[in-house]
């Protein structure tokens, strides 16, 4: 019997798995499956037109996106009641307020299962994706704080700042599917003409050519268009200056010079009846350089997904939005893996410089001289903190700056700037205070205000929520339809000091999510992920044997290391039990 030839677009990694899972088990099927979500998968369709797959597989909004690009036949992948009891299972109990947004036949599914459990829940139907924003918004203006949906849903909520929890396809949804695609294997012809034709093009022309009619709406674009605009089906607000461009409004061909995303190119416009082609080049002396080694985000992270309930980060969060509302220069301490970045990027996010651009500097890992051609220009390139903008400088582990670039950076300062300057530091601000290695006047320059964020050890009552937003996250990646974590594991938990705070909560999460087998975390994951962990405190808790045949400085520094391991990497605790100030203790670490 001839094998169905299935080509299978997935919006996440997980149902890639159980994709190829299931079809593994079906001599009928070869299948090959990439991921991918709404426009991003238009070039890998047309490419398996070209390649006489028998039919396309996918699921929501992308399913519905490449219907629209092909003509082999397109299987939706359904969503169905054991999907949505699994998710609902998950987090009716959160102390989040939910909200589901999704297209009719997620939301009937929801109302039924919801009503069966008990359980109410805001529900919010649409009929097309562009209405996703829009109803977001109405559904966060009525108290939502985790909305519940299909890719496109969980997208729109992150770029948005709110949190998203994906209602993933399980197995059974899976299999339904596929009786699907056998019954109608036969119906639908192989092939398109039109695909390959484009797909030539793509391959075979290396300048960047878009094609748009005089209304803006976009024909065709190439690849390394889509790598310099993104992929789009209309030209964005700050592309209109294309239409505009002279002589595309003529029967002529003409030249210029165009920026586009602070990038310099050589345009070529062709008119051509309806249509305007335009050919990009990127301008080999662009007159507007990009900072090489600045980050810029491409998601900024907001309040809203800074995640907890406790008195301690209740408290924070209040604190740093009142600083958000002023253009005051802010100082953020907290130990490793407390979230900093996150804090100063809302901070950004909630700010009036919003609309700006947000640069993040890791002043551990750039050779000071690169960062002070970045920071402060050179004779033919204006440095950052002299551009004439309303953008934030996030400066991570500014403690790491050594003493003349800290005198170099304040007398930059002196002269004024229109960044707003945001740092970080692991070291607390009070510590520094007392430590002359440390620029004094550059500390009260950048630290006008003063945020310390908690460490997870002291707000522990947080660490069931944030599990369960990490586990919904990792479901997505593994493939699980983990909804929960059992008492004794959720317990121990709680009980661990978390030196390495957030990122290990999720580090470990993600670990028990991969062992996973059933629908709970339960004491077998635990079990083999805390072997590791059990080991290492076994060795930190044993007696260290001090070697008295050694100098005294070479002793007092394992006496220190000995007691910080031992103490979590906590320096305040550290410092108490050695007898001295955590200044005197930061000093001897250096």
């Amino acid at each position: 019997m001839m094998k169905i030839k299935v080509k299978g677009i997935a919006p996440y990694q997980g149902l890639r798995d159980l994709l190829l899972k299931v079809a593994g088990e079906d001599s009928r099927f070869s299948i090959d499956v990439e991921i991918a979500d709404l426009e991003k998968a238009l070039p890998l369709v047309l490419k398996a037109e070209e390649q006489n797959y028998d039919v396309i597989v996918s699921r929501g909004g992308t399913a519905s996106f490449i219907r629209k690009h092909v003509s082999i036949p397109v299987v939706d992948i359904p969503v169905s009641g054991y999907d949505i009891l699994r998710v609902l299972t998950l987090i009716k109990d959160s102390n989040s307020r939910l909200a589901i947004i999704g297209f009719p036949n997620i939301c009937q599914g929801a109302v039924t299962v919801s009503s069966l459990l008990d359980f109410e829940i805001p529900i919010y139907s649409i009929d097309h994706e562009s209405e996703v924003r829009d109803t977001l918004k109405k559904a966060v203006k009525e108290g939502a704080q985790i909305v519940l949906g299909d890719v496109v849903t969980v997208n729109t909520a992150q770029e948005m700042g709110h949190h998203g929890i994906l209602i993933t396809s399980g197995i059974e949804s899976i299999q339904e599917m596929f009786a699907e695609v056998k019954r109608i294997h036969d119906i639908y012809v192989r092939g398109n003409e039109k695909a390959q034709f484009f797909q030539y093009i793509v391959n075979n022309f290396p300048i960047g050519t878009l094609v748009f009619d005089k209304k803006g709406s976009i024909q065709y674009m190439n690849d390394s268009i889509k790598q310099w605009i993104g992929n789009l089906e209309v030209l964005p607000s700050d592309l209109d200056f294309l239409l505009k461009v002279n002589g595309i409004q003529k029967d002529s061909i003409h030249f210029e010079h165009v920026l586009i995303n602070n990038i310099s190119y050589h345009l070529k416009s062709v008119p051509n009846g309806e249509n305007v082609l335009i050919y990009l080049e990127p301008n080999k002396s662009p007159y507007m350089s990009e900072f090489d080694m600045v980050q810029m985000p491409e998601q900024i992270s907001s309040f809203a997904q800074i995640m907890g309930s406790s008195d301690k980060i209740t408290k924070t969060i209040k604190r740093a939005k009142a600083y958000a509302k002023t253009n005051k220069l802010v100082w953020i301490s907290g130990e490793v893996g407390t979230g900093k970045s996150s804090f100063a990027e809302a901070i950004h996010s909630a700010s009036s410089r919003n609309i700006g651009r947000f640069f993040r500097v890791a002043c551990q890992s750039i050779s000071e001289g690169k960062l002070a051609t970045e920071l402060f220009g050179t004779e033919t390139k204006l440095g950052l903190l002299r551009i004439p903008s309303n953008d934030t400088l996030y400066l991570e582990a500014i403690d790491k700056l050594s003493v003349w670039f800290q005198e170099r950076l304040a007398n930059e300062l002196r002269k004024g700037s229109n960044l707003r300057i945001i740092s970080s530091s692991s070291v607390p601000f009070k510590t520094l205070l007392n430590d002359t290695t440390f620029h004094q006047e550059l500390l009260h320059l950048i630290g006008e205000y003063q945020l310390v964020i908690p460490p997870l050890r002291e707000r522990t009552e947080d660490i069931e929520e944030i599990a369960r937003v990490l586990i919904a996250k990792h479901n997505s990646i593994y493939g699980k339809q983990v909804v929960g974590i059992r008492e004794e594991v959720l317990s121990q938990l709680v009980e661990y000091q978390w030196p390495g705070n957030l990122k290990e909560l999720e580090n470990i999460i993600g670990e028990l999510l991969a062992l996973a087998k059933g629908h709970y975390i339960g004491k077998e994951e635990w079990n083999l992920v805390w072997e590791r962990y059990s080991f290492t405190k076994e060795i930190s808790t044993s007696s260290p044997i001090i070697d008295l045949k050694r100098t005294w400085d070479q002793i007092e520094k394992q006496i220190i290391e000995e007691v910080l391991k031992e103490e979590g990497m906590n320096q305040s605790r550290a410092a108490k039990r050695l007898g001295i100030s955590r200044a005197t203790l930061w000093r001897k670490m250096q």
